[in-house]
Parts: structure tokens; sequence; C-alpha cells
């Protein structure tokens, strides 16, 4: 999580603002060493574009990462809080695929085991 879009290969329009969120954030908190918080945030996203082959950028979720960090949010409620982001996309999803009778995202369909035994209780 962090860097790399399946869509946004040259970048995620929805970063800029986010990030600018983030370094706002981190100048108001200064109580939270937030600006070693922003100084890790940019070496990472130069590392990461600099230093691959393809340029990786990053997504939407960097910048959110460490902005909850500052708000005092715990490490463990960052996924959490990432789905909750996405339940409503995900939802739209399923009910598009379903009026429409298709599968939007085919890559997502299950390629485990045809069946798995499940102990009982």
């Amino acid at each position: 999580m962090g860097f790399g879009h399946r869509v946004y290969k040259k970048g995620d329009s929805r970063v800029p603002t986010m990030e600018a969120a983030f370094k706002k954030l981190a100048s108001e908190h200064p109580e939270k060493n937030a600006d070693k918080w922003v100084e890790m945030y940019d070496i990472m996203a130069k590392t990461m574009y600099d230093n691959t082959s393809i340029k990786i950028m990053p997504n939407l979720d960097f910048p959110a990462g460490p902005a909850y960090y500052i708000l005092g949010f715990d490490i463990e409620f960052f996924t959490p809080l990432f789905v909750m982001a996405r339940i409503t996309g995900w939802t739209a999803h399923i009910i598009e695929q379903f009026e429409n009778n298709s599968i939007i995202r085919p890559l997502a369909a299950y390629n485990g085991p045809d069946e798995r035994h499940v102990p009982g209780v």
C-alpha cells in the first residue's frame, strides 16, 4: 500500500490534494514531531520514483497513513479507515455488476482451490 496504482500509471490526480492536506496538518502539529513524517514522506516518494525502472508514484494511501498518525489514530485502525474510504465505491461496483450482469473487474475473481475442507466446530 502507498505506491503504484493499477489505473493511474503516471500518478493519481488525487494525491497532490491529500499530500497538501497531510503537510498542512503536519505544520499545525509540531508537538508530534510531524516534520519528521514530512521529511520521510518526501524521501520515500523521491526514492521510489528515482530508483525504480517504472517510476512508481505514490497512491492515495501514502499521504493518508501519516496524516492518520498525526491525527492520533492507532496504527491498528489504519486498514479499517482505508476500507471505510473505499466501501461506497466497492458497493457501487457490486450494484453495477448485478445490474449489468457482468463482472467489471475480472482480475478480482477467486482463483484458489475449488473446494477446501472446513473443520467442524
